[in-house]
């Protein structure tokens, strides 16, 4: 029987891609929105997509946050899965992106579940993260208080901007009292392969950037809180979170090794029990170091709804260093 057909966001993405392939592969047809004309051609060139292609229609919206950009491209809809990704130091493209498509959706009587990629950054001000507290165990009823410009740096600017649209679904099912119901995703430190990563350059960005390193010998100083969720997990949830036996108009972390979280330096321990040979080789370099922030995140209400877990740490990890392993052996290169 033929699935209902889907709106995604942000599909040559690095959630939103894997979003897509998951979204095809169990039968949904899809209605993917790129930006620009070029990212069609790049998508459906993809080897991952062979077979699937035939599942998705793609349409341009240049401008998200322009009011009524989703109007059109709405028609026969049921769920929306909004991923599309931004610029992260600007605070109100964002907004005025989810304001559109939400006023657009209440405008269209065939949607009935919104599904918007969040954060677990929402849950607590960043300047929590220079505090001490490291008994708190956090729930995705939490909610960042500490909004209020100026924002002096990228990550200050990122943090309000997650969190302020967080708020702005709240405030909009409270005062429309829409037709249809909204999931927020609050994934955490997002690792694991990249489908589009082709060499090294275009495989450390993002979180990967942060993290990775430390294989190759590197002493880092800044720590990063131990949080980790595996990239294929989230987009799963994204999926998922469109049947209605997943409760609707609630948010959802997103994170393995709940409640107490991980140590990064155990990625040494990781490469040396999977990958023996690299890490004689010198491949993988168990020499380096990255201090680990302890931040307890609360998942049961996710496992509760959606039946499963997150992938443990090491699991998520093997899986990346694979890729990391395999890139660097096709490039022929030596670290």
């Amino acid at each position: 029987m033929t699935k209902e057909t889907i709106l995604i966001t942000g599909v040559t993405g690095y959630i939103g891609f894997k979003v897509l392939r998951i979204a095809l592969a169990q039968g949904y047809r899809v209605r993917g929105v790129v930006r620009k004309e070029e990212q069609i051609s790049k998508i459906k060139s993809h080897p991952l997509m062979d077979g699937l292609i035939g599942g998705v229609e793609f349409v341009v919206i240049p401008d998200m946050g322009k009011a009524g950009a989703f109007d059109p491209v709405l028609d026969g809809i049921s769920a929306i899965i909004h991923t599309d990704d931004y610029i992260r130091d600007i605070v109100q493209p964002p907004l005025d992106m989810e304001s559109s498509l939400l006023k657009s959706a209440l405008n269209t009587p065939s949607v009935r579940r919104v599904v918007i990629t969040s954060s677990v950054v929402t849950l607590i001000p960043l300047s929590w993260l220079a505090s001490s507290d490291v008994d708190t165990v956090f729930t995705s009823r939490d909610l960042n208080t500490d909004t209020a410009p100026p924002y002096h740096n990228a990550m200050e600017a990122y943090w309000a901007s997650k969190t302020l649209a967080r708020k702005h679904v709240h405030e909009f099912l409270s005062q429309k009292k829409p037709h249809f119901d909204i999931i927020q995703l609050l994934p955490s430190v997002v690792l694991g392969p990249d489908d589009w990563a082709t060499d090294l350059e275009t495989l450390f960005v993002g979180t990967r950037a942060m993290i990775m390193p430390i294989v190759q010998g590197k002493v880092m100083e800044a720590p990063v809180v131990g949080v980790p969720v595996l990239v294929d997990d989230v987009a799963l949830a994204h999926v998922d979170a469109i049947k209605p036996s997943v409760p609707g108009n609630k948010d959802y972390i997103l994170s393995s090794n709940t409640p107490d979280g991980i140590e990064w330096n155990s990625i040494l321990d990781i490469a040396q029990q999977h990958f023996p040979g690299e890490v004689a080789s010198g491949l993988l370099q168990c020499t380096g170091s990255l201090p680990t922030r302890r931040w307890k995140l609360d998942t049961s209400d996710t496992e509760k709804a959606f039946g499963w877990k997150c992938t443990s740490f090491e699991d998520t990890m093997r899986k990346l260093l694979q890729q990391y392993i395999t890139l660097i052996k096709e490039s022929g290169a030596s670290l």
